[in-house]
């Protein structure tokens, strides 16, 4: 009987060091998970933690970049309007100035108003625009005007006509519109004088052209004293023009018996012609009025 009590405690003791065993391991293994859990949200948190920190490092990298290239972007635009501006001034320097008139024909580097108010003959405005002279090569615009009241007006082409007592015929004058150019070509390397030119427009070229034929028997008589022409043959005045191509247009040429031109007038085209005393300068001018 004794000996069936020892066996049953000791059966007792050992269920109950069993269970305290597999308490004490359970225990270990919730406590291990928890700890697992806590680890792995740690690590969780940290990765986490690391992300959200790139992002922003790389948010505020993107921003410095993009004001590093604004500034930059703003730095070059000065500097590019700088030099646009330097090189406006240096343009604006050097360029000569040029005037653009329709009522003078072309392009000209220079104009002086003269006023012909107490003109009466063509001597005395001989003398003035004689004045006008250049001393550098370009083209100068002499405007004639007269004074009206507290006014003054641009003579007309038949007003000129008649300030220097030409005998141009009617049909011719009758041919003109108002508006005209007389001017001065300076070029030293063709000679060391000015050239005198005159531009008239036409409103009937077959008229205007026809007329201009007849006109050369008096021409130079009526335009030599105007374009200083010096005259060293008197029967100049009565020879015969002749026919030459100028920048192939059709041109009149008028030579003393050396062979020099006087005076050449060209029909630029059905509205325009030129007048002047030297082909040279009827070249230039010419090919002034095709440009504008």
């Amino acid at each position: 009987m004794e000996e069936n009590k020892n066996q049953q405690n000791q059966s007792s003791e050992n269920i109950k060091v069993l269970r305290t065993y597999t308490s004490d391991m359970a225990q270990v293994i919730r406590d291990n998970e928890i700890s697992a859990i806590k680890i792995a949200m740690a690590e969780k948190e940290k990765r986490d933690q690391g992300l959200l920190y790139r992002e922003s490092e790389g948010i505020n990298k993107t921003k410095l970049l993009l004001i590093i290239g604004g500034i930059i972007l703003i730095i070059t635009a000065v500097i590019v309007s700088w030099i646009v501006m330097q090189k406006k001034n240096s343009t604006k320097t050097i360029t000569p100035t040029v005037i653009n008139n329709s009522e003078t024909f072309i392009l000209y580097n220079s104009s002086s108003d003269i006023d012909v108010t107490n003109i009466s003959n063509v001597a005395e405005l001989s003398s003035l625009i004689e004045k006008e002279d250049l001393n550098t090569k370009g083209t100068k615009a002499l405007i004639l005007k007269i004074k009206l009241a507290d006014t003054s007006e641009r003579l007309t082409s038949s007003q000129f006509l008649s300030l220097i007592d030409s005998e141009a015929p009617g049909a011719l004058v009758r041919s003109l519109s108002n508006d005209y150019l007389l001017g001065k070509y300076f070029n030293p390397e063709w000679s060391s004088k000015n050239s005198t030119f005159l531009i008239f427009k036409t409103n009937d070229y077959n008229q205007a052209y026809a007329s201009m034929l007849t006109w050369e028997k008096v021409m130079l008589k009526d335009l030599f004293v105007l374009f200083n022409i010096e005259i060293k043959d008197k029967n100049v005045f009565e020879r015969q023009w002749k026919d030459i191509i100028i920048n192939n247009k059709d041109a009149r040429v008028l030579y003393d018996k050396d062979g020099e031109e006087i005076l050449s007038y060209v029909f630029v085209d059905s509205n325009n012609f030129i007048i002047t005393n030297n082909t040279n300068t009827l070249k230039e001018i010419l090919q002034k009025i095709i440009t504008k």
